[in-house]
């Protein structure tokens, strides 16, 4: 099941720079590369209070602005400790200039 849900303006997302949202409730941060859009969850899963989008982004790694945790914005795969944990990833879609994710991931 997809639960699709406006984002935001292409425009408004800059490249190198992460761009914090709230979709249904859920804490998202979306990455530009390009004309792609990477969609993951805001939430450092080793510190639930901490966003990642207010961390430090070098190419398509974050790292989180509290303990170092490193994660890739394009898989949401953990890159170095202490969290252990994946961040959620949610499907994204670019239509008529606008930015959808898939809340349901």
């Amino acid at each position: 099941m997809s639960n699709w849900q406006r984002a935001g303006a292409l425009e408004d997302i800059w490249e190198g720079a992460p761009h914090a949202v709230e979709i249904g409730g859920k804490a998202i941060a979306l990455y530009r590369f390009g004309e792609e859009v990477c969609a993951v969850g805001d939430m450092c899963p080793h510190q639930a209070d901490v966003k990642l989008s207010e961390g430090y982004l070098e190419g398509d790694t974050i790292e989180c602005p509290m303990h170092q945790s490193c994660f890739s914005v394009r898989t949401g795969k953990v890159l170095g400790p202490p969290a252990r944990e994946d961040l959620p990833v949610f499907p994204v879609r670019i239509e008529d200039g606008q930015v959808l994710v898939d809340t349901d991931g």
